[in-house]
C-alpha cells in the first residue's frame, strides 16, 4: 500500500494552503516485520517535513502581520530579506525572513533613523526554539554532554547537536535560574528542595604509547 500525507494550513485571514509531503510505501509482497507500521526513520522524516511546512507558514504570517504599525496602523515597508537557519526540536529550517523599516511614528526612529526591525528576533532570539533549548538543558544535566547529543540525534530529526552546544545551553539555563533566584530575594529560594545536585561531564581518554 501507499500512504499520502497532506497538510492544510488555514491562516487567520481565511487563506488556505496545502502542502503535499513525501509518502510512505509498504508493498505487501515485500513487507517484512521491520516494515510494519511507521518506522523511526519514517517518523523522523515525516515530522521534519511537517515542522518545515508549519514553521515556514508561521514565519510568513508573522512578517505579514508585523508590517502593520501597532501605533498608527500604517503599513511598514520591507527593508530587505535575510536567510535564517532556525533550530527546532524537529529539524533545522531555513527561512527567508524580511526586515522592516521603522515607521515615522516610532519614538525610537530618532535614535535609530531607518534602522530595520526583525520580527523574528522576538520569537527566535537565539535562533532556536525554547523547547529545544530546554531539552538540551534537561538531557545535559542527566547525561554527559556527548551522550545527550547522541540521544537527540538518535530519536529526533533535529540538526545533530554538538556536545559544546548542549553544554553552553545548559549553562545559559542555569545562569537564568540563578539570576531569577537572586532577583526574587527570597531566602527560601537559596537552594532547591532536596539540596543542590552537581553533574560532571565525562570523557574517554585514549591511551597513547608515548604517554603511558
Amino acid at each position: 500500500m501507499d500512504v499520502r500525507i497532506t497538510i492544510e494550513t488555514t491562516f487567520d485571514n481565511g487563506e488556505k494552503r496545502t502542502h503535499q509531503l513525501d509518502g510512505i510505501s509498504r508493498p505487501y509482497r515485500v513487507t517484512c516485520p521491520d516494515g510494519i507500521g511507521l518506522r523511526l526513520e519514517d517518523g523522523k522524516r515525516v515530522v521534519e517535513q511537517i515542522q518545515r511546512a508549519i514553521l515556514c507558514d508561521q514565519v510568513e504570517e508573522i512578517i505579514r502581520e508585523s508590517r502593520v504599525c501597532p501605533d498608527c496602523a500604517s503599513v511598514r515597508a520591507i527593508h530587505d530579506y535575510r536567510t535564517r537557519d532556525l533550530d527546532t526540536l524537529f529539524g533545522r529550517v531555513r527561512v527567508k525572513a524580511a526586515r522592516l523599516r521603522r515607521c515615522s511614528c516610532d519614538a525610537r526612529s530618532a535614535a535609530m533613523p531607518g534602522g530595520p526591525i526583525s520580527p523574528l528576533a522576538y520569537f527566535f532570539p537565539d535562533r532556536a526554539t525554547p523547547e529545544l533549548q530546554r531539552l538540551h538543558a534537561e538531557l545535559g544535566s542527566r547525561h554527559s554532554f556527548r551522550e545527550a547529543a547522541r540521544l537527540m540525534k538518535s530519536f529526533l530529526p533535529c540538526h545533530p547537536p554538538h556536545h559544546t552546544t548542549v553544554r553552553d545551553r545548559l549553562g545559559r539555563v542555569a545562569a537564568g535560574l540563578e539570576k531569577s533566584r537572586r532577583a526574587s530575594g527570597d531566602p527560601a529560594e537559596a537552594l532547591p528542595k532536596g539540596g543542590l545536585t552537581v553533574f560532571l561531564d565525562g570523557a574517554h581518554i585514549r591511551c597513547r604509547p608515548e604517554y603511558q
